[in-house]
């Protein structure tokens, strides 16, 4: 059995790394802007695409995780990760590359859907919860080795930076060697179709929002912190692109720590997150150079971490172990809706703070985090105060 647990663990570490996919060839968006930026393209199209077939896999693989084996779509994942990754390196069309962005999105989407589900279809209690933090470690280190091998292949042309993707062929391997084909859900009773409905809970559809509502924050680092050290000279694409490694190494070593974390403050993990995302915004927002820049990243990749595996634990243990897969689902739809979004609102909300946009995100999404953080205190107070009465009982 534990030999068993350990194979399905390492084939869940080996497809995490490729969740922050999307990010994977950020290292090269100069080149690739240089290349197509001139013919009228807009570049950024290529970050944004996935987003869409992201949200939409996220909606769908869920119930589709009722009919067919999870091994059978981890696969499928994998493929359009490496078709949709690495074939625009083949292509001169940008439309072309687009539509292969898309499938891209397909295999990032199931992915983030699939190794969380798993986790929480395999794993219980604090075992669950040291697994869900070191597959959250792996997603940042897989996407830091692509964002700094991506930067080293487009010093070669930009057609080689899309070969980062190749890294999926990894996880192709492990994943076929070590994850079981399990049946289905709706087949799991010996073949025939379960009498038992998959059912949402009130608290799976309250963790969606709560991820939902915390990532109009999440991705300002991502999106505004290359453009807030140019525009206070901290520093240019290679300082930011410092940050951005430092981001995932933050979150890879947090994660790997996640489980003695969450054991010592147990309800109160989500609300230790969103601190620790108010602290790293505030370092960057008064950085008068590199510094604190790089500090405050590396501190916000431990509140991506933090958050993210308390969350999906917490869906994972809202709902009964047949809904699993349908409950994480929707929280990662959330994840990608509040993602998508992110600039839109995050603009918006600098604006109540004055007209430094580039700064003022940073303080935005301080108060996203605080009321994010306040509200799971009081949360974290009921549900110690639930924990104990049935304890007594």
């Amino acid at each position: 059995m534990e030999r068993s647990k350990s194979k399905i663990k390492l084939a869940i570490y080996s497809f995490s790394i490729l969740m922050m996919g999307v990010i994977a060839i950020a290292g090269g968006m100069g080149v690739l802007g240089a290349k197509f930026g001139p013919l009228g393209y807009d570049v950024s199209q290529l970050m944004a695409i996935p987003s869409i077939p992201i949200i939409i896999v996220t909606i769908v693989a869920g119930k589709l995780q009722e009919y067919v084996p999870i091994k059978v779509l981890v696969i499928i994942g994998i493929l359009c990760f490496l078709v949709g990754g690495i074939v625009p390196a083949f292509l001169t069309s940008f439309s072309a590359i687009l539509v292969l962005r898309a499938v891209f999105g397909v295999g990032v989407g199931l992915a983030q859907t699939l190794s969380s589900a798993l986790v929480g279809m395999h794993f219980e209690g604090a075992e669950r919860q040291r697994v869900m933090g070191v597959q959250t470690s792996a997603q940042m280190i897989g996407a830091a080795v692509m964002m700094f091998a991506s930067g080293y292949l487009a010093k070669i042309n930009w057609e080689a930076i899309f070969w980062v993707h190749i890294l999926a062929v990894l996880s192709l391997i492990v994943v076929l060697i070590c994850l079981p084909m399990d049946k289905p859900m709706r087949n799991a009773g010996g073949g025939h179709a379960s009498t038992e409905k998959v059912k949402l809970t009130g608290g799976a559809i309250g963790w969606a929002i709560t991820l939902t509502f915390f990532f109009f924050a999440g991705m300002i680092l991502a999106q505004f912190l290359a453009l807030f050290m140019q525009d206070h000279g901290i520093g240019g694409a290679a300082e930011s692109g410092n940050a951005t490694l430092l981001f995932a190494l933050g979150g890879f070593f947090t994660g790997l720590v996640y489980g003695k974390i969450n054991s010592a403050l147990k309800n109160y993990t989500l609300t230790f997150g969103c601190v620790l995302g108010i602290i790293a915004f505030l370092l960057i927002v008064f950085a008068n150079g590199v510094g604190l820049a790089y500090v405050g990243s590396f501190i916000y990749g431990g509140c991506i971490s933090v958050v993210m595996a308390f969350v999906m634990t917490a869906t994972a243990m809202s709902v009964q172990p047949n809904a699993i897969p349908l409950a994480i689902a929707l929280t990662t739809c959330g994840q990608n809706l509040g993602s998508y979004f992110c600039p839109i609102v995050a603009r918006w909300g600098a604006g109540l703070f004055g007209t430094d946009i580039t700064k003022n995100v940073f303080l935005f999404g301080c108060l996203i985090f605080a009321i994010v953080g306040v509200i799971y205190i009081f949360w974290g107070i009921a549900e110690t105060k639930k924990q104990k009465s049935q304890v007594s009982v």
